[in-house]
């Protein structure tokens, strides 16, 4: 089967969140299913190598715009990537946030097809991922391509909403698909309305979420009406992850490898070098981790409000994320707060000010770092994701397969990937998670936390996530079921 994965980011060539993942771990392991895995993505400023085979150079038109594209190609992981390059277009510093963000995936989704009318690279799937590529469906059948379709639908919050004019100016495409109902949402053109409508099949990216955004008529702009149309035709799988990128056995970035078997040694020694790394004296309690952009939606309000209560819980929490004084007596000495990244002006602000009163207890580091990601889930004993909405999240997932014990609220995917512990189900459970709505069962988790910590309980749950089978090899054979059925 020939499948094509029609996306804007992709491992490990861009990123911005958890698409990039997926499309990347999701390739590899259905190429190694036997599949051949074609996926297409705009060549963003850096991601050039003279490595790779400049295959074409194809002509694109936008009503009254004429650009050529260059195709470039390079295989990876066993899947084929192919780059649409277009230097107004993508040589930016950043993958999205323009003004005219629009054009420039309506560019590379006209590209896609002249890659597949004038290459003759057909496809059995052609799999498409979010707004920026979800106009595919329709332009394929508007060009007569007959090719089975599907979308998935990561973050329904971005969904390519304009004036119904841009059907024409940047799509080719006259106005009947928007007065049939196709393209209309509420009083604008919606490319995520339109990939609804016209895929085959519609998937996002957990059970959970799924039924979350077929129940919800409100937020997301109301799209739950729209998704509700194709409710038989719409269903959720649970993202994975890249066992090859993540697993503390053979991890190259962190000090010592370990397994479930001798997980308390390896996390102990990963545990010294996080703090060898800082210059910072151990501390007796558990310390806890968030890999996360430092955004409302992952929960940092809930943090905020509850961050006195949880520093007397006396617990070390290290944040690695891209997102005033406030407690002047809340920080005991054994606590510590890593704060990696960036992300929203108010949440970066208030963390960099904690960092300057606190030097010894909040270390804060602005930007991403690989290294200190890895060294973060090895060398902590909780991880923490308390996300106020979350389609799926991969940092539970990754945290799962380094021993470090999950703590989440029961938001989208979150709730399908961590089973709770009730006090009763210590031999199965893998964390603990809470309603993001009762804030006082997020920080009642701590009381339990550090019991646990004390008596070693703690280490059972460890165990039992890294256990866990929670691999794009796993998540795979799901996506194949579904392309096979259509």
């Amino acid at each position: 089967m020939i499948i094509h994965f029609v996306t804007s980011e992709t491992l490990p060539f861009s990123k911005t969140g958890g698409l990039a993942d997926v499309c990347c771990g999701l390739g590899k392991a259905l190429a190694h299913l036997g599949q051949e895995i074609i996926i297409i993505s705009p060549m963003y400023k850096g991601i050039y190598s003279p490595s790779f085979e400049h295959v074409a150079t194809l002509p694109v038109t936008m009503s009254w715009r004429h650009r050529n594209a260059d195709i470039y190609k390079t295989v990876y992981n066993g899947a084929t990537y192919l780059f649409v390059s277009e230097l107004y277009y993508f040589n930016r510093d950043t993958l999205y946030g323009y003004d005219d963000d629009l054009e420039r995936f309506a560019f590379f989704q006209l590209a896609y097809i002249e890659i597949v009318r004038r290459l003759n690279m057909r496809a059995d799937i052609v799999h498409v991922h979010d707004w920026e590529s979800s106009m595919v469906p329709l332009l394929l059948k508007k060009n007569g391509f007959s090719c089975k379709t599907i979308l998935t639908i990561h973050n329904p919050a971005f969904q390519g909403n304009s004036d119904p004019s841009s059907l024409l100016n940047y799509f080719n495409l006259d106005l009947s698909n928007y007065y049939d109902g196709t393209c209309r949402f509420h009083d604008y053109f919606s490319c995520l309305k339109t990939g609804i409508m016209t895929a085959d099949k519609v998937t996002t990216v957990s059970s959970n979420h799924a039924k979350e955004l077929l129940a919800d008529l409100v937020s997301y702009n109301e799209i739950g009406y729209i998704i509700n149309l194709r409710k038989d035709d719409f269903i959720g799988i649970v993202n994975g992850v890249d066992v090859d990128e993540y697993s503390p056995a053979i991890d190259g970035y962190i000090s010592k490898n370990y397994n479930f078997k001798n997980m308390r040694t390896g996390k102990r020694i990963c545990k010294e070098k996080l703090e060898e790394r800082f210059n910072l004296p151990p501390i007796k309690g558990p310390s806890l981790g968030i890999v996360s952009r430092l955004t409302e939606q992952k929960g940092l309000d809930l943090i905020i409000n509850q961050f006195e209560a949880m520093c007397q819980r006396r617990v070390q929490i290290i944040i690695l994320g891209s997102g005033d004084h406030m407690y002047e007596d809340a920080l005991k000495n054994d606590m510590r707060l890593y704060v990696l990244g960036s992300g929203d002006y108010h949440y970066q602000n208030m963390i960099r000010n904690w960092s300057k009163f606190y030097p010894n207890n909040i270390i804060y580091y602005e930007g991403y770092s690989t290294e200190l990601s890895h060294l973060i889930y090895a060398g902590t004993d909780f991880f923490l994701l308390p996300s106020k909405f979350e389609p799926c999240g991969i940092g539970q997932l990754i945290a799962k397969a380094y021993g470090s014990v999950p703590i989440v609220s029961s938001a989208g995917g979150l709730y399908d990937t961590v089973i709770p512990f009730d006090g009763n189900n210590l031999d199965k459970a893998e964390g603990f998670r809470f309603e993001y709505s009762h804030p006082e069962q997020f920080v009642e988790i701590f009381d339990l936390v550090n019991k646990m910590y004390m008596d070693k309980s703690y280490e059972v749950l460890a165990k039992n996530s890294m256990k866990a089978d929670s691999s794009w090899n796993a998540i795979a054979p799901k996506y194949l079921k579904l392309y096979q059925s259509i």
